[in-house]
């Protein structure tokens, strides 16, 4: 296993996005499970989610700043890069770093991959989108797209 999926099987993965959107009983009714089932290993998917996390920060060496299980969404900080960071963790996409600066996007050859991830980060968590948004660099994408879980300043 690697932290790519959050250590979930499809099963809890399944679990685990449905939670952001039905109830237990209905999550249980649409996977053919009991709510009780539902309900009993939705704390482990929240802890296996939190260890991926954990695992992430200790590998890219970042400092956590905030999150949020459910959205599978954690803020952190680089302090080797002084940069945010945002680690997601999405069906589409597994885990991934996104290290929100302004890049060179133009002169990277990884361009179309940055914005399929992207793109499936928007259709799976719902985001709305200004007019023309799609077509920005994917760091500035990546700003705006997570904008949302990043720490208001006091």
């Amino acid at each position: 296993m690697s932290f790519k999926t959050g250590y979930l099987s499809p099963r809890e993965l399944d679990i685990w996005r449905l939670k952001r959107k039905e109830s237990q009983s209905e999550i249980g009714r649409i996977l053919g499970i009991s709510r009780q089932a539902v309900h009993k290993t939705l704390p482990s998917i929240d802890e296996k989610i939190e260890l991926a996390f954990n695992e992430v920060l200790d590998t890219y060496r970042l400092k956590p700043v905030k999150i949020n299980v459910v959205d599978g969404v954690m803020e952190a900080y680089s302090p080797a890069y002084q940069l945010p960071v945002i680690i997601s963790l999405s069906q589409a996409n597994g885990m991934r770093v996104w290290y929100l600066y302004e890049g060179k996007c133009d002169k990277c050859d990884l361009i179309v991959n940055c914005r399929n991830l992207l793109r499936n980060e928007i259709q799976e968590r719902n985001i709305q989108l200004e007019p023309g948004d799609e077509r920005l660099e994917p760091t500035k994408l990546a700003i705006k797209v997570f904008s949302r879980y990043l720490e208001e300043d006091e």
